[in-house]
């Protein structure tokens, strides 16, 4: 009987062992997960930081386009009308 009871001390020694040894693991296991979280929101967010510094990038250069395109077509008109002036001065003029 001596046996059976100090063989069965050994196992709840063990198994107490082991129920620490795994809530050690389970432990470590959370506070890795939680960092890896806490990574991948900190990437996500410099993504999503570079996503709307993009976007500003993107709007400012469409608005130059346009100002560029309406500063183009006065250019243009101005261009027409030198001309007709131009060709005005060209001309003779009768006057009385």
């Amino acid at each position: 009987m001596a046996t059976a009871s100090s063989a069965q001390r050994a196992l709840e020694r063990r198994v107490t062992r082991l129920t620490a040894e795994r809530e050690t693991l389970r432990r470590r296991h959370a506070r890795q997960l939680a960092a890896l979280q806490r990574a991948a929101d900190q990437r996500l967010a410099s993504l999503l930081k570079e996503i709307t510094a993009l976007r500003h990038h993107e709007a400012r250069a469409g608005a130059l386009i346009r100002l560029l395109a309406e500063r183009d077509t006065a250019l243009a008109e101005r261009g027409r009308r030198i001309a007709e002036l131009e060709e005005l001065l060209r001309s003779p003029t009768h006057l009385r």
